[in-house]
């Protein structure tokens, strides 16, 4: 009996030592991570020198960023497409795999316990001497024997534990590398929503766009309508020749024929909007509005470059990645290490079934082992030599998306001062060459110059008007290509417990 009770106090020892060394952290393998050294400016000005918004580090964008254009329509098609858009709930889905996947990389710190339960009707063979230890595959133990021809039931009910024992942290680095690449996966749908924000804004810019070029072509149609007119009258009376009449004609019809292949781009584009926001195509009524009568030009507060590194979703996947990588070294290092279980087993076993759950019926097992790696083929140095390469490809991989964030918001600033300048010359174009065709008309109905002046003044008009809306929406379209190189809006993340798809452009 003394020998049992030291025999369990020496299984307690052993088993309350494994315990301290799998809760220390001094074993653990590989190095934290830590964020690589980036030189960031220390504002956007050497980089897009004279932009005004260049100048606007001080803020950042609100969470509903769009709503700075003051337009409710495009509000309400960006939320729903939020909402509705199949790539944006595929995304979600995604993140929730990714958060699933933390959980099952974690569950090895946790002991591992089965219950099972079973009957079995054995019959013993009489050519043996090992009787139930050989028949039900067990080493032939006083417990276990049978007499060799016997035959019987077998109840048993045992629960079985394992635990491995995380002592060198490969359980703990590969917890580690999930969750950052689970944020990976979030950054990657956040990245998601903001080009589908992006493109939504895009289309109905262009939407609003092709409704100026129509009314322009409208507005054309009729002035060279109403110039047919009163040609052909002078033609009539010796005015005018034949061939002012057929020149005339020829805009006409021009002015006609530019109008279907607007309408026709006008309805593609929708077609897009429609897909965009979850809508089948042709589902969506959206009435003609010029793009100036719906649109502001609003200033936009891009914030420091080094915000970038906090914001922008592709930098901070690309990074979360990159942690990911870092973590695997240290799981791949502690391979090269012994592991340490603790297993057992326990519960009731009888062959009659009204003694099974008496306490004579107890049997339980338990007790650590040990597995040391000796010979693998090098497949641990194998596994460490490409998590390392990994880690490098990372890392270049963290630098140059880095770099192309700086050049991407410093050309975007550039462009949509550039684009301010152009705006301010092309009123000045549009209100001149306005000035002159009506100019141009009175003279010529008073006879001082001929019809191609007319013709002349009108199409540098017209062509004024149409660059002055496509260099309108240009500047827009930069507007939300800044806002999304900055990262898009940034408020508290939301409760992850409830992910949706406009909790994913929020966190």
């Amino acid at each position: 009996m003394s020998r049992i009770s030291s025999n369990r106090s020496a299984a307690v020892s052993v088993l309350a030592g494994l315990l301290v060394m799998s809760s220390t952290t001094g074993c653990l393998q590989g190095s934290d991570y830590r964020r690589p050294p980036i030189e960031t400016p220390v504002d956007w000005s050497s980089m897009a020198a004279g932009s005004p918004a260049a100048g606007n580090s001080d803020k950042i964008p609100e969470a509903d960023w769009w709503r700075s254009f003051h337009n409710q329509e495009l509000t309400e098609f960006i939320e729903r497409a939020l909402a509705q858009n199949h790539d944006v709930r595929r995304a979600v889905s995604r993140v929730l795999e990714g958060r699933a996947s933390v959980t099952t990389a974690g569950a090895g710190l946790y002991p591992q316990l089965n219950v099972q339960g079973s009957y079995t009707n054995v019959a013993i063979s009489k050519n043996t001497l090992a009787g139930l230890g050989l028949a039900t595959g067990q080493q032939p133990t006083p417990q276990v024997f049978a007499t060799p021809g016997s035959s019987f039931d077998l109840w048993n009910g045992a629960a079985d534990l394992r635990w491995e024992l995380d002592v060198w942290g490969r359980i703990r680095r590969g917890l580690e590398a999930a969750s950052a690449e689970a944020h990976a996966i979030e950054q990657d749908a956040r990245a998601i929503a903001l080009t589908l924000i992006g493109d939504v804004g895009q289309a109905y810019f262009r939407i609003r766009e092709l409704d100026e070029q129509i009314e322009i072509a409208r507005r054309a149609l009729t002035l060279r309508r109403e110039s047919l007119d009163i040609i052909i009258k002078r033609a009539s009376v010796g005015l005018a020749s034949d061939l002012d009449v057929k020149r005339t004609e020829v805009l006409v019809a021009e002015s006609a024929g530019q109008i279907p292949d607007l309408t026709r781009l006008r309805t593609m584009e929708m077609h897009r909007l429609e897909v965009l926001t979850g809508a089948s195509p042709g589902s969506v009524l959206l009435q003609p509005k010029s793009l100036r009568a719906v649109m502001v030009q609003p200033e936009i507060p891009v914030g420091l470059p080094s915000q970038l590194l906090e914001r922008r979703p592709d930098i901070l996947q690309a990074e979360a990645t990159l942690m990911a990588a870092n973590a695997r070294i240290g799981q791949a290092r502690a391979y090269f290490f012994p592991s340490f279980s603790i297993t057992g087993q326990g519960g009731l076993q009888s062959v009659e079934f009204t003694n099974w759950f008496t306490g004579n019926s107890a049997t339980y097992s338990i007790g650590p082992s040990v597995t040391l790696p000796i010979f693998l083929g090098g497949t641990n140095v194998a596994r460490l030599d490409a998590a390392e390469s990994r880690y490098q490809q990372m890392l270049e991989s963290y630098q140059q998306t880095i770099l192309l964030a700086f050049r991407e918001v410093a050309d975007l600033l550039v462009s949509i001062q550039a684009r301010s300048e152009q705006l301010a010359r092309q009123r000045e174009q549009v209100a001149a060459a306005t000035a002159a065709a009506g100019l141009a008309d009175v003279r010529y109905r008073k006879g001082l110059v001929n019809y191609l002046d007319v013709l002349d003044a009108q199409r540098t008009m017209l062509a004024a008007e149409t660059q002055l809306a496509q260099t309108e929406r240009a500047r827009l379209t930069d507007m939300v290509g800044l806002y999304k190189a900055v990262g898009g809006g940034w408020p508290a993340p939301p409760d992850a417990s409830t992910p949706t798809a406009r909790s994913v452009t929020e966190q």
